[in-house]
């Protein structure tokens, strides 16, 4: 949750980058329903998912990596694009982030 607010926190001060002209209800509706966690989309579906897939510690990596479940949802809702962020050595050493390093090109 904490890297679902920062980024949104991110786009919402740089906004006149990506919705210059744009209301504050108009990026706060589209905040709310492109930025959140995997269990935010779950049942969802989008063109490109961004999968942020780190965190602050080794135990939050741990934790996500260790849960098919987890990345099995966010892999699922992309339609055409999955872009996976973070320190990929680090996600990679989980047990399930070896299984999507290995299905996924390295894009630097």
């Amino acid at each position: 949750k904490s890297v679902a607010d920062s980024l949104q926190s991110a786009l919402r001060r740089r906004q006149a980058e990506w919705a210059d002209g744009a209301s504050d209800e108009a990026i706060a509706s589209w905040l709310q329903q492109h930025v959140g966690t995997v269990h935010t989309f779950q049942g969802k579906q989008s063109e490109t998912v961004c999968f942020v897939m780190g965190g602050a510690s080794a135990g939050a990596r741990s934790w996500a990596g260790s849960r098919p479940n987890l990345i099995n949802v966010a892999v699922t809702r992309a339609c055409r694009r999955l872009y996976v962020i973070g320190d990929r050595s680090a996600w990679s050493a989980t047990v399930f982030g070896r299984q999507l390093a290995q299905a996924l090109p390295l894009i630097n």
